[in-house]
């Protein structure tokens, strides 16, 4: 018989800044979110509805930066202990996502090493511009991700919404369970 294991990670952050709890469960599972920033929150659970991860995310921070910041970074740490050895995982996922005038374009790769790329130009829009780029890039540094996002349109939030949406349903195709083995021809994924 073989029992499935539910891939699921609980990191804890605390700083002179922060104090973060995350809960990831890539299996699945509800989705509780509250950092303090509207938006962000609402981006978050974006991430998790359109990825089917269950995810907690608790976050206090002294400001807006600092919270972006760790969040990904306590995020990001969640979802690398959560992926263990990658055994079995698709690896790979993209997705294309029309929001209305915005269209963003998602690949992934859950390769063990973190990289971030993005192309387009997105104002401000219920956080700033830059933090929104910081999020993702520390994400994907602390994750192992490598992750490639490309956005057009003309309204900021529908843009950055889109994002989310695309790397969620890129990051949910990429960690499917599809067979038994590392997809690496090394033998393992970092």
């Amino acid at each position: 018989m073989i029992m499935k294991v539910r891939r699921k990670a609980i990191v804890r952050r605390k700083t002179g800044e922060v104090d973060i709890t995350v809960v990831v469960d890539l299996d699945g599972g509800s989705c509780d979110v509250n950092t303090g920033i509207p938006f962000f929150d609402h981006m978050l659970k974006t991430f998790a509805n359109y990825s089917s991860v269950g995810m907690k995310v608790h976050a206090r921070g002294d400001d807006v930066h600092h919270t972006i910041e760790d969040t990904a970074i306590a995020m990001g740490e969640a979802i690398r202990r959560a992926l263990g050895d990658k055994r079995g995982i698709a690896r790979f996922g993209d997705a294309i996502v029309p929001m209305d005038d915005a269209l963003a374009v998602c690949a992934v790769d859950v390769s063990g090493r973190g990289y971030f790329e993005f192309e387009g130009k997105v104002e401000d829009s219920g956080i700033k511009f830059e933090d929104f780029v910081h999020f993702f890039d520390t994400l994907c540094r602390n994750a192992g991700l490598n992750v490639h996002v490309s956005v057009k349109g003309f309204n900021s939030h529908h843009m950055m919404e889109a994002c989310f949406k695309s790397f969620g349903l890129a990051f949910g195709k990429a960690i499917k369970i599809v067979g038994k083995s590392v997809r690496s021809l090394k033998g393992q994924l970092d």
